[in-house]
């Protein structure tokens, strides 16, 4: 279920998924939109309260931190995008992070062809697929995690111009940043 966003940082408004939970939803999906956060307070407030997961897109967010804490290391699954126009570039694919061993052995199974890791006898276990990422495109992402911390901090001392320059077309809204993003990688 769509829900609206919040006309400042162009993330998921908490009020409308709150607006929006039903008995049968069963997750929040909040896109941390070009590299800001979404209200990750309050949506996992929400997710806690509805009994539901929250699985963030995080996409637009590598590098990113909020609240001191980076992308993908805030207790709920996240999930990155390596797709050719991404701040990290394989071309197509991508990652997705669990915050416990119980989930991520159970998304290894599905990306191992429903095999668990210590089966050598092709015991599957449940449906898969191979969606293991090759050692090539392991090496291309590996060279480009390398300098985007740097690339990161230029996007981040050049953005308060670019901003500015920004609001002064006619119709323009600068994404604003929420200071509990405290580290944008200003992606897009």
């Amino acid at each position: 279920v769509p829900v609206d966003v919040d006309l400042d940082t162009y993330c998921v408004d908490p009020a409308a998924v709150e607006a929006a939970i039903t008995s049968r939803t069963k997750v929040i999906m909040p896109v941390h939109m070009a590299g800001q956060f979404a209200d990750m307070d309050a949506l996992d407030k929400l997710a806690a309260d509805a009994g539901v997961a929250l699985l963030q897109d995080a996409a637009h967010a590598h590098g990113a931190q909020w609240q001191g804490r980076r992308a993908g290391a805030l207790g709920s699954v996240a999930a990155f995008s390596f797709q050719n126009g991404k701040l990290m570039t394989a071309g197509e694919g991508g990652a997705v992070v669990f915050p416990d061993e119980e989930l991520r052995e159970r998304a290894f199974l599905v990306h191992s062809c429903g095999r668990p890791r210590t089966d050598r006898d092709y015991l599957h276990g449940t449906t898969g697929s191979n969606y293991r990422m090759g050692e090539f495109t392991a090496a291309v992402l590996r060279a480009q995690l390398s300098r985007l911390d740097e690339q990161i901090a230029v996007r981040e001392q050049r953005w308060p111009l670019l901003s500015r320059l920004l609001a002064e077309i006619p119709g323009v809204v600068p994404q604003a940043t929420d200071p509990r993003t405290d580290r944008n990688p200003h992606y897009m």
